[in-house]
């Protein structure tokens, strides 16, 4: 069956030189012929076998007997790892168009080629936690839809990472369309590259104090790019306390007490046990996926779980 791969080469090859297409269409004519059990009319197979074994006795001869003995059965094998190679590629493809990773809508931060080519899809972070894998909780965090629901999905994010921006709206969709059937927990990981990011952590846990932790939650997400060029990170979110109709004088004592900073803290040592690699990353029943992924990765999950 070496005419198969003789058949991808040569085709391949034959687009880019014409010397090449007398060849190809051989290895089709033979490819054909093959698969209804015939011998090839133009005996190229027995010519690809007597050069590739003759090219190899040059270097090892006993290799080359081996080799020509067996070569039906090497053809095989070769041919059946490139098909399986040509079916793995295309489902790591479909994977990546459906789901945004090679390996289906779960994403547990395994190498994907394509994710490389794409660029970064979170903020990445260097954990040194070298202990066992603690899935996380909802602890005391804030949370949106029923309290005893069937799936729980648990976001790590960080209000000055970009990814975690970007993951916001489809959030808010997933929220619409199973309004009522899931639980959504937010959990502080302020990452240590992006500047005075465990203030507005801070900030958002002491508008929550006032019953107001989603409208502060939003808008520091909608003012990402001015709180990055702010030279007075503590006025702002302040201002943004104003702006909710929050009492100021309370928000202010909260966050100049540092009174959440424990919570936190919390958050930040659970996502390390969790060992998680970046911002955003999302539990679905302890089912994770990395990055601001396609909604469809989400809807997969939530839906299998749904059905369990």
């Amino acid at each position: 069956m070496i005419c198969i791969i003789a058949l991808v080469i040569f085709g391949f090859l034959s687009i880019f030189s014409a010397t090449h297409r007398p060849l190809a269409k051989e290895a089709l004519d033979c490819v054909l012929r093959k698969m209804t059990f015939r011998p090839c009319k133009t005996d190229l197979d027995k010519r690809l076998k007597s050069e590739f074994t003759g090219k190899i006795m040059k270097t090892s001869p006993k290799l080359a007997s081996i080799t020509y003995k067996h070569f039906e059965l090497i053809s095989w094998i070769f041919v059946i790892i490139f098909i399986s190679s040509l079916l793995y590629s295309s489902y790591s493809v479909y994977n990546y168009v459906q789901y945004g990773n090679c390996y289906g809508p779960e994403d547990t931060g395994l190498f994907c080629p394509l994710t490389a080519l794409s660029g970064e899809t979170n903020s990445n972070y260097e954990s040194t936690y070298t202990g066992q894998i603690i899935m996380p909780g909802v602890d005391d965090d804030p949370f949106i839809g029923p309290e005893d629901a069937k799936v729980v999905m648990i976001e790590f994010g960080c209000y000055m990472c970009p990814y975690t921006k970007k993951a916001e709206p489809i959030v808010k969709e997933l929220l619409t369309t199973y309004e009522g059937k899931i639980k959504f927990v937010f959990r502080d990981f302020p990452l240590p590259q992006h500047s005075e990011t465990k203030l507005h952590s801070l900030a958002a846990n002491c508008a929550n104090e006032q019953g107001k932790f989603w409208e502060y939650h939003d808008k520091l997400f909608k003012n990402q790019l001015e709180c990055k060029n702010a030279t007075d990170h503590k006025a702002m979110v302040v201002g943004f306390a104003k702006d909710l109709n929050l009492d100021v004088n309370k928000f202010e004592s909260c966050l100049n007490s540092n009174k959440y900073l424990s919570e936190v803290e919390n958050d930040i040592e659970a996502g390390k046990m969790a060992k998680i690699q970046g911002t955003p990353t999302f539990f679905i029943n302890n089912r994770t996926i990395i990055g601001p992924k396609p909604i469809k990765a989400f809807k997969e999950i939530i839906n299998e779980e749904l059905r369990r």
